[in-house]
């Protein structure tokens, strides 16, 4: 009967997003307000799973209303996702159930209302959708006053998610949803490991409730799946491994790339033709620069650094430069590399300081 039960309640979360297809040619028809879930543009597993469960959670406490989960890129990316693809996937999602970028068109819907996870500020190309944002839940950097806004800091935006969701509905038990969010909290959180100083009381507490309903998970297994997932990217060219976890950071027509990767960036500057790579990359992208964010998890030891790349003589290229460098709040502790020769290399001493920490850095560099 568990079994099932399980399998429906699956087939549940399945059904609602294959209706929600059929729906969209007539969106600007709807005379109600169409809600959007919208995460962040490097769409990884927390942008990814915070968006599905809250809309899939919202759509089922008010049954009438539109909801609909956005990833924030376009479908031709969504295989550059892979641990995003493989949880996805181990619900039966692919990519033909999910609303994209160029599925919708955001700024033709008078009937938006627009909810943003994962991030409470929207791009610069975004700016003219600012009205129509209703709610924010999100865990980096606060750069928004807007009144309805959930923002603290802690190691996964989709443990203030389900905080939200058991909040609005305590007896929230979608298996699928737990599922998705119990290995996004670990991945995010590196397994919940005091050491890599990601983790907060509110993640290990949701991921208690998860399961509360789940029973008992082999955690560390877990964690290692979803980490070999996300390292799974010998298939990908160095340009693919730059938009595979981009955010954009742009001001007055300067755009800044920052690109994490699943291994140190001094690995990813040895790839295959990386100098023509990168240039096309930063030429197609309009970008001035390109920081590569790279990082290796060897069991308990999480190494990091840093590569910089593009126009070395640009006012904006040398700002970032030294912002990075000499930044106390959080310091990087960054060792210049002199060993790497087409490219700034650092190795990154402050193990705990990931782009969430990194993007305000450049971010108020490009301002000042």
């Amino acid at each position: 009967t568990k079994l099932i039960l399980l399998d429906s309640l699956l087939q549940e979360m399945l059904s609602w997003l294959t209706s929600l297809q059929s729906l969209l040619p007539r969106l600007s028809c709807l005379p109600s307000p169409v809600t959007v879930v919208m995460g962040n543009q490097a769409c990884d597993l927390d942008s990814g799973v915070s968006c599905l469960t809250l809309a899939f959670h919202r759509a089922a406490a008010q049954p009438g209303s539109t909801v609909l989960p956005m990833f924030n890129i376009h479908s031709k990316d969504f295989p550059l996702k892979t641990e995003l693809v493989a949880v996805l996937a181990e619900e039966n999602i692919h990519a033909e159930h999910l609303i994209f970028r160029d599925t919708l068109d955001l700024a033709s819907m008078m009937n938006l209302q627009l909810v943003l996870v994962d991030h409470n500020v929207l791009t610069e190309e975004d700016r003219e959708l600012e009205s129509r944002v209703v709610e924010i839940i999100d865990h980096h950097a606060k750069e928004t006053d807007h009144e309805n806004a959930t923002i603290e800091q802690v190691g996964s935006c989709s443990s203030l998610v389900l905080r939200q969701i058991i909040s609005e509905n305590p007896s929230f038990q979608d298996p699928s949803c737990l599922r998705m969010i119990l290995k996004t909290i670990l991945l995010d959180t590196v397994g919940l490991q005091p050491a890599a100083k990601r983790v907060t009381p509110l993640d290990v507490e949701m991921v208690g409730k998860c399961e509360e309903v789940l029973g008992p998970q082999d955690r560390g297994e877990m964690f290692r799946r979803l980490v070999e997932e996300k390292s799974r990217v010998d298939h990908l060219t160095v340009g693919q491994l730059c938009r595979r976890d981009l955010k954009v950071v742009s001001k007055d027509g300067v755009r800044i790339a920052l690109s994490s990767v699943p291994m140190l960036a001094r690995r990813w500057t040895e790839l295959a033709e990386v100098e023509k790579e990168v240039g096309d990359f930063i030429a197609d992208g309009h970008y001035t620069v390109l920081l590569v964010i790279g990082i290796d998890i060897d069991k308990d030891n999480v190494t990091r650094d840093l590569v910089l790349a593009g126009d070395e003589a640009s006012d904006s290229y040398k700002k970032i430069k030294t912002a990075l460098e000499n930044n106390t709040e959080p310091c990087l502790g960054l060792e210049l590399d002199k060993t790497v020769s087409s490219f700034v290399r650092y190795s990154q001493q402050n193990r705990a300081a990931s782009r969430k920490q990194i993007l305000p850095i450049v971010k108020q560099a490009l301002e000042g």
